[in-house]
C-alpha cells in the first residue's frame, strides 16, 4: 500500500516538474514578444514615417486619434492637427455600429493576448472619398505592459482589388472567343436556371455546335482558319444576344448562349437568324456555302416546374449528339427530334 502511495506521488511530482518547464518556457515566448513589442513600438513613435507610402496613426482605448504621421494624414488629405484629438468613427472611419464593433473586438482581444491582428478596413479621405486598405494593428503597451490603445499601419490595396477582380474575370474568358470559358458558362447557366425555376421566369438556351465544320477545314484548310471559325460564330451569336444573357464555349466546338427571360419561340428565330448569317460569314473564311452549313444549331427551353438544369443541358448535348452522328446539319428543336428547319438553298 505504501508502496503505491509512493509511485502516485512520484508520478505528481514528475507530472508538475514537467509542467513548470512547460510554464516557465511559454512565460518566456511571452516576455519575448512583449518586449519585440515594445521595442517595435518605440521605434515607431521615434521614426514613424519609416514606409514610404503607408498611414501610420494612433489611437486610444477610448478610439481618440493620439498620433497620426504627417506624411499618412497628407495622403488622406488632412494635416495631423484636424485629425489628433478626435475620435476615429466620423473621422477616419464612418460612425457606423460595425466599425465600432470591430475596434472593439480587436481591442479586447490586443488587451489579453497582447497580439497583432491584419485586417481590411476603409478608411475616409478628407474630400469624403472611401479608400480600401490593408491594416498592421498592434497593441501599444505602457511600462507595466498593459494595452493601453492600438497602432495602425495601412497600406492602400484597393488597386490591387481592382486588378484581382480584373483578373478574375480575364481567367472567366475563352480565349479565341471572349465568351465565358466552359467552366464559368456551365457555373452562369445553372445559376441563371434556378433562377429562372424559383421565379416560374422564361429561359431557354441555344447551342451551336461546330464539331464537323471545324473538323472540315483544320483538315482540309488549317487549324488557324478553324480557329477562325469558333471566333466567327461566336461574333455572329454576340450580335443576337438578347439583354441579360451570357454566352460561352463548350467542349472546344460548341457556343452555349444561355437566354435569360427569353420563350421557346423567341428562341427558335435568334438560332434561324444566327444560321442565316452565320454561313455568309464562314464562306469569307474560303469554305464553299455547302460546307459552311454543317452546323447543328439546337434550342430549347425550361419546361415546367419538375425540369431541371441537368435535365435541359442533357437534352440539348443528347440532340446534338445524334445529329452529329445521323450528319443531320441546320437548326433543330431539341424537344422534337428529327424536325429539321432546312438551310436556305446555296445561292446562285
Amino acid at each position: 500500500m505504501i508502496i503505491a502511495v509512493i509511485a502516485v506521488l512520484s508520478l505528481a511530482v514528475v507530472l508538475l516538474l514537467i509542467y513548470s518547464l512547460i510554464l516557465r518556457n511559454k512565460l518566456r515566448q511571452t516576455s519575448r514578444n512583449l518586449k519585440e513589442l515594445i521595442k517595435e513600438n518605440d521605434g515607431q513613435q521615434s521614426n514613424p514615417q519609416k514606409t514610404n507610402g503607408d498611414i501610420y496613426f494612433k489611437i486610444n482605448k477610448e478610439f481618440i486619434i493620439t498620433y497620426i504621421s504627417e506624411s499618412g494624414a497628407d495622403i488622406l488629405g488632412y494635416s495631423p492637427d484636424e485629425l489628433i484629438g478626435k475620435s476615429i468613427l466620423g473621422s477616419l472611419l464612418e460612425d457606423k455600429k460595425a466599425n465600432r464593433d470591430a475596434l472593439e473586438f480587436a481591442l479586447s482581444k490586443m488587451c489579453r493576448n497582447q497580439s497583432t491582428i491584419n485586417t481590411q478596413i476603409v478608411l475616409q479621405k478628407g474630400n469624403g472619398q472611401k479608400q480600401l486598405m490593408l491594416c498592421r494593428e498592434r497593441p501599444i503597451l505602457d511600462e507595466i505592459l498593459e494595452c493601453e490603445g492600438v497602432s495602425f499601419l495601412c497600406k492602400d490595396v484597393s488597386e490591387a482589388r481592382a486588378w484581382q477582380e480584373n483578373l478574375s474575370q480575364f481567367n472567366d474568358r475563352d480565349i479565341f472567343t471572349n465568351a465565358l470559358n466552359e467552366h464559368a458558362l456551365l457555373d452562369r447557366f445553372e445559376h441563371d436556371f434556378q433562377l429562372a425555376k424559383r421565379y416560374n421566369k422564361e429561359f431557354s438556351c441555344i447551342v451551336v455546335e461546330l464539331r464537323d465544320l471545324y473538323d472540315f477545314i483544320s483538315k482540309g484548310i488549317d487549324f488557324e482558319t478553324a480557329d477562325k471559325l469558333l471566333k466567327v460564330v461566336s461574333d455572329v451569336c454576340f450580335a443576337n444576344l438578347t439583354p441579360n444573357a451570357n454566352i460561352g464555349r463548350v467542349d472546344k466546338t460548341k457556343i452555349v448562349m444561355v437566354l435569360n427571360g427569353t420563350s421557346r419561340d423567341k428562341a427558335e428565330a435568334i438560332a434561324k437568324k444566327i444560321f442565316a448569317e452565320a454561313v455568309p460569314a464562314i464562306k469569307k473564311l474560303r469554305v464553299d456555302e455547302y460546307n459552311a452549313q454543317m452546323m447543328v444549331i439546337t434550342y430549347t427551353n425550361r419546361k415546367n416546374y419538375s425540369d431541371s438544369y441537368d435535365g435541359m443541358w442533357a437534352r440539348l448535348r443528347r440532340h446534338i449528339k445524334t445529329a452529329l452522328k445521323q450528319r443531320t446539319y441546320g437548326v433543330v428543336s431539341s424537344d422534337n427530334r428529327g424536325t429539321v428547319v432546312l438551310p436556305p438553298a446555296p445561292s446562285k
